[in-house]
């Protein structure tokens, strides 16, 4: 009697994590993505002054694929954090800084210790994520962008349109409702520009003379929003670190 009593309790004691296992939920997040792209007018063209608008703020070099040694100051990411409220007050006022388009993106679901990525390929951009639970409790988000840009290569002494891809690396504090900013994706071409005196410029043949045209280097930055909505974000039973 008493073996088939402490058989019984040893079997419950062997079931009872497997079925906390089973029914237990993974943690998971939804990132709702928004791309930002502003032709900086020229007092902003250095870039968006990220330092002075978003929380948590901090910056991380984009490094050349393959080459630890390559570095030039002008490639560098900001990151932070936005509330809500933040967020849509920021979204309204970025025209200040230049001519502003959006392109929303499908949202895309992360779940912990699981690798997920974001392709945005209109602006080259290719974002890894880990979701990631602390010792502390927090959510940790990584973010590990590539970025490819405009180069040029030498070939037989002609000049050959080329790119290379540069690669950086964070690690974020999220919450619910929160929105990540990453900016810094700079890119700088040179386009042509016509300017006339309304009316005359229009008139065949005479209206060369009261138009012109000139060239000017154009920079836009693109900046990217995810806003964090979570599933299930209790704590699992075990420790996870990064």
């Amino acid at each position: 009697m008493y073996l088939r009593l402490l058989f019984i309790f040893l079997l419950f004691l062997s079931w009872e994590p497997a079925a906390r296992a089973q029914n237990s939920k993974p943690e998971e997040i939804t990132l709702e993505t928004n791309v930002v792209q502003i032709v900086l007018n020229d007092e902003h063209r250095g870039g968006v002054d990220w330092a002075a608008i978003i929380s948590d703020f901090h910056t991380a070099p984009l490094k050349k694929e393959n080459d630890p040694l390559w570095n030039d100051k002008k490639y560098r990411l900001s990151f932070g954090t936005l509330s809500q409220d933040d967020y849509a007050v920021l979204l309204d006022a970025l025209d200040m800084a230049g001519q502003m388009s959006q392109y929303a993106q499908t949202p895309i679901k992360v779940i912990a210790g699981k690798p997920a990525s974001l392709n945005i390929e209109k602006q080259n951009i290719h974002l890894g994520l880990l979701l990631t639970r602390l010792k502390s409790g927090d959510l940790s988000l990584r973010i590990d962008p590539d970025y490819a840009v405009a180069a040029t290569e030498i070939w037989d002494g002609e000049k050959i349109p080329s790119s290379i891809i540069l690669q950086s690396e964070t690690k974020v504090l999220i919450a619910d409702n929160t929105t990540i900013v990453i900016g810094g994706f700079m890119k700088e071409g040179e386009i042509t520009r016509t300017r006339k005196f309304p009316l005359l410029g229009d008139i065949p043949i005479v209206g060369l003379v009261f138009r012109n045209r000139g060239r000017l280097m154009q920079k836009t930055e693109t900046v990217i929003f995810l806003t964090v909505r979570s599933n299930a974000v209790d704590a699992p039973e075990d420790d996870n670190t990064i």
